[in-house]
């Protein structure tokens, strides 16, 4: 995504808030993350985890790599860019669900467009949204359900970075 120049008025803990849920069932969000505001705001070092197990018993019984999935920012200075990447090819619909989010309200803060295929194509965010409505349109809960599901049913590839 472009960042223009500019810098993120966001906080980690506030895009955490957005990409997941700020708090539920009376207990506020438990996240995993490196770098802080201060890290996000000076040269938008960040990564992001949601700790499904703490969040969702359901996700304790999880044995699989794919429930521990980190969002990172990678700072691109040179071309004015940030790019979210995964540490895997196959991600949970929560976790994609998540990525969208940021990449949306990143963009919108610093009035860039994005990018989600190569750095030739690039997009308003009213584009981005709507090519990827259909998992934008779910709740937090929706898209946990059906990662909780996925994650039985996806075969776990070799990471080519591994």
């Amino acid at each position: 995504m472009e960042t223009n120049g500019n810098k993120t008025s966001w906080g980690y803990r506030e895009l955490a808030e957005k990409m997941w849920f700020k708090e539920k069932n009376g207990k506020e969000l438990e996240i995993s993350h490196v770098g802080n505001d201060e890290t996000l705001k000076k040269n938008f070092y960040l990564t992001l985890s949601l700790d499904k197990w703490l969040n969702d018993k359901r996700w304790e019984k999880v044995r699989s790599p794919l429930q521990f999935q980190e969002i990172e920012l990678e700072y691109h200075k040179s071309d004015n860019i940030i790019e979210i990447v995964s540490k895997h090819i196959d991600i949970l619909t929560v976790d994609k669900r998540a990525m969208y989010i940021l990449a949306i309200e990143l963009a919108k803060d610093l009035g860039g467009r994005i990018s989600d295929t190569d750095l030739d194509n690039w997009e308003s965010v009213e584009i981005f949204e709507n090519k990827h409505k259909e998992i934008l349109c779910l709740t937090f809960d929706e898209a946990s359900n059906l990662s909780l599901r996925e994650v039985s049913l996806i075969e776990v590839q070799e990471e080519p970075w591994d």
